[in-house]
């Protein structure tokens, strides 16, 4: 199994350091670098990380981590804040992010977390009840769908882009064609699309610069 790419963002260096040696000890990951909040989008354009965790200090961050996902639509974003009372998790979801952690969490704590949301698509977030889920859903349309894929989702549809067909995909992935229909008809439902055209327009349109960077990195 290739390892997931984390990029960290703190403008704390003892605590950014931390959290890298503690992602080091876990096998799923490695870290490609750790920047200052204001160096955020261009790290993760130019890098690509799979994974971005982000200490952010107040709410006058969230227009950045917005910004992060227009450019880079198919990035797991994680927040690690002081109070995640203190925020709207509704917007928060609805832009994107996969997990808001509080800093109390120990750094083992925190990688522990993160490897629930990229290696199982699960999102790390306050308790919400479920009309606020719906009402998030319903509001954000397909581009939650996109929230929601999880991190072999992502991959097929970044092989899927380059036109490779369902045999194609398997074989790069050594997972069986079965599996790869499985994985596209799971898909397909959660972006609210019909085929294969349909969400590669929709993917597009959520951000082409930041998509088109990805499906061509490596």
């Amino acid at each position: 199994m290739s390892q997931f790419r984390v990029m960290l963002c703190s403008d704390s260096p003892v605590y950014a350091n931390s959290l890298k040696v503690a992602f080091q000890e876990s096998h799923l990951f490695r870290v490609m670098d750790d920047v200052p909040f204001e160096e955020i989008i261009d790290a993760a354009s130019r890098l690509q990380p799979d994974v971005a965790v982000l200490k952010i200090e107040d709410e006058a961050c969230i227009p950045v981590v917005k910004q992060l996902l227009i450019k880079c639509p198919l990035l797991l974003p994680i927040a690690i804040v002081e109070d995640p009372g203190r925020y709207d998790v509704n917007e928060l979801l609805g832009i994107g992010l996969r997990g808001l952690l509080p800093m109390r969490l120990l750094p083992r704590q925190i990688v522990n977390a993160v490897e629930l949301v990229a290696v199982a698509g699960i999102l790390c977030l306050p308790r919400m009840n479920p009309g606020q889920l719906n009402k998030n859903n319903s509001q954000n349309g397909s581009n939650c769908g996109l929230n929601l894929l999880t991190t072999r989702e992502r991959e097929i549809l970044g092989l899927l882009s380059k036109s490779l067909s369902n045999q194609e995909i398997a074989e790069s992935l050594c997972i069986s064609e079965s599996t790869v229909k499985t994985h596209l008809r799971n898909t397909f439902r959660k972006l609210q699309v019909r085929n294969r055209s349909e969400a590669m327009s929709m993917l597009y349109n959520s951000g082409s610069n930041g998509y088109t960077s990805y499906l061509h990195r490596n």
